[in-house]
This record gives structure tokens, C-alpha cells and sequence, in this order.
């Protein structure tokens, strides 16, 4: 009886794993594995430095009206990608900074700025308080390499592969300011941030 036993079980063993052998599969493969990427790439360029003064005078308080007779800061970043396989826009943030480096005693509740977009189409943004700017968080990588304070968050926009966008910053002196501002510096860098 044990010896009729011992003989089913192992022939059903036996037909498990002939059966197992034969419904399973295995495949290799023979070729490589590609994988392309797309193009991430911008370029910036400017034209000009900020100016807060007016003929060649030293800054004072003045109304966005007059502040518009200064020459802007002038920047355009360009998606230099254009091969077949970048079809992704490259989102970026452009942001105004202070720096260790030179630091700012102004009070930045004094200060207003402007960024007008001039092309592909021309578009007047609004006056703000650098007070009321959001900060931006960039790494801490990124703040020591390029010598960064605080950030400020002034736009965000994305552009297409091969498109370009130019803006003027206008950087014044608030109208409201009084005395309080007299031998007061402010330093700051912009820098443009792109990702995906």
C-alpha cells in the first residue's frame, strides 16, 4: 500500500513539472535598448544693466510715469531646442535676487518694479512693491553657487521649442518713500529658472 502510494505521488510529480516545463516560457533579449532623449536647453541674454537713475542722477522716489522714461533692464531667453523629438515646452520662473555678496539696506517696501513682456507681443505688466513679491525657493545649491540671498518670484511662463520671449524690468524708487531711503543701496541679480 505505502509502495502504491510513494508510485502516485511521485508520478503526479513528475507530470506537474513536465507540464510546468512545457506551458512555461522564457525569452532573451537580443537587441539593445535605446533610449532618446529630448533637447532642455535655454539661452539668456541681456542687454543692459538695471538702471535706478534718472539722466545720470542718483535714484530718488519718483511715480511710475516718470519711472517709465528710465532705461529698463532688457532679457530675452530663448528654447534653443528645435530637433524633431522636442516637442515639450520648457517651463521657467524669472527671478529677481539679492546677494550675499553686495547685500541691499533698502527696505524693500520702498522699491517697485515692472516686467513688460516686448515680444513676440508687446504686454505692459503691473507696478508692484518688491515687498510683495512671493519668494521663490531655489535649491540651496543654487543660492551658494551663484552667491543668492533671498529670491523673488517675478514671473513664471513657459516657452516652446524655438521660441523666444524679451521683457523689461523697471526698477524705481516708490513715490510714497520719504527721507528714509537717502544712502540706501539696493543689489540684485536676475536669473532665470528653467524646468519640466
Amino acid at each position: 500500500m505505502i509502495l502504491l502510494i510513494s508510485t502516485i505521488a511521485i508520478v503526479i510529480i513528475a507530470a506537474t513539472s513536465v507540464t510546468y516545463a512545457y506551458l512555461s516560457y522564457n525569452a532573451t533579449q537580443t537587441d539593445e535598448n535605446i533610449l532618446t532623449t529630448s533637447c532642455f536647453n535655454i539661452r539668456y541674454e541681456d542687454s543692459n544693466s538695471i538702471s535706478l537713475n534718472s539722466n545720470g542722477n542718483y535714484a530718488y522716489p519718483m511715480s511710475e510715469e516718470r519711472a517709465n522714461k528710465l532705461t529698463p533692464y532688457s532679457f530675452t531667453i530663448t528654447n534653443t531646442c528645435t530637433t524633431t523629438n522636442s516637442t515639450d515646452p520648457i517651463n521657467y520662473v524669472v527671478t529677481l535676487n539679492t546677494l550675499n555678496s553686495s547685500p541691499s539696506n533698502m527696505d524693500l517696501s520702498k522699491l517697485r518694479y515692472r516686467l513688460d513682456m516686448t515680444t513676440p507681443t508687446a504686454n505692459t505688466g503691473t507696478s508692484t512693491l518688491m515687498s510683495e513679491a512671493a519668494p521663490y525657493d531655489l535649491s540651496s545649491s543654487i543660492k551658494s553657487a551663484e552667491g543668492i540671498d533671498t529670491s523673488y518670484n517675478l514671473l513664471e511662463g513657459t516657452l516652446a521649442p524655438g521660441a523666444s520671449v524679451t521683457y523689461n524690468l523697471r526698477l524705481w524708487i516708490d513715490e510714497a518713500a520719504g527721507n528714509e531711503v537717502m544712502n540706501k543701496t539696493f543689489n540684485g541679480r536676475i536669473l532665470v529658472y528653467s524646468y519640466l
